[in-house]
């Protein structure tokens, strides 16, 4: 409601375009959804399904990414997060949902949890209000499965082993898994990979045999 009423007050203006009315008009929405990457995160092969190639192991079983972290979409998410505009959930959400194939009606979206640290700086757990909303647009089901540990930024893990002990590190389960459900974990950022791969594993450990993941950006040329 707060946001719709600030809107209304003080309407936005597309990052795009730079016309009055939203984050993102229409037009150039539509556009930038278009020019979406077909490419594995990792080694840039071309791909027609997601964006992992069979080259890669991960304890996710499929990945999905809209596009690079650059221009327009990095200016959102960076304002999202650092700048607390926070209007630019439902734009996000949009990006996710263009980008994520057909879900079966059992599927969970899981978002990778914000540090509380941060949570209060910015006064909402941001990745938290893109998966409500993009539960919400899919209507399947969400669920702040996963849960920080600390507030430590994970590091780039070289083996499985290390994944492993950083989703011990990292992350814990705070609700039952059911084992029979696809999980799909979402998050804003993909660098390295290690922050996903961790808590893949945290949900693989807990029981989950159906975990995929979801990010909005790839940071950096692959």
């Amino acid at each position: 409601m707060f946001d719709q009423i600030l809107s209304i007050i003080a309407p936005h203006r597309c990052y795009e375009c730079g016309k009055t009315g939203s984050i993102l008009c229409q037009s150039c929405k539509k556009y930038i959804i278009k020019q979406r990457f077909q490419l594995c995160i990792l080694c840039g092969n071309s791909l027609k399904t997601g964006n992992l190639c069979d080259n890669h192991q991960q304890p996710y079983g499929m990945l999905w990414c809209f596009g690079y972290r650059r221009g327009s979409i990095a200016k959102i998410i960076d304002d999202y997060k650092f700048r607390r505009v926070r209007a630019a959930a439902g734009i996000l959400g949009d990006l996710l949902d263009s980008t994520l194939p057909e879900l079966p009606a059992g599927a969970v979206i899981v978002p990778i949890p914000t540090t509380s640290r941060n949570m209060r700086r910015r006064g909402y757990d941001h990745m938290r209000l893109i998966a409500k909303d993009l539960a919400r647009k899919r209507n399947v089901g969400y669920s702040s499965l996963l849960r920080r540990r600390n507030n430590v930024v994970q590091h780039a893990a070289g083996s499985s082993r290390q994944r492993k002990r950083q989703a011990k590190e990292f992350f814990e389960v705070s609700q039952s898994v059911d084992q029979n459900k696809l999980y799909v974990i979402i998050d804003d950022i993909f660098t390295t990979g290690s922050t996903l791969a961790a808590a893949a594993d945290c949900l693989r450990q807990a029981g989950a045999e159906n975990v995929q993941a979801a990010v909005i950006t790839r940071h950096g040329n692959i």
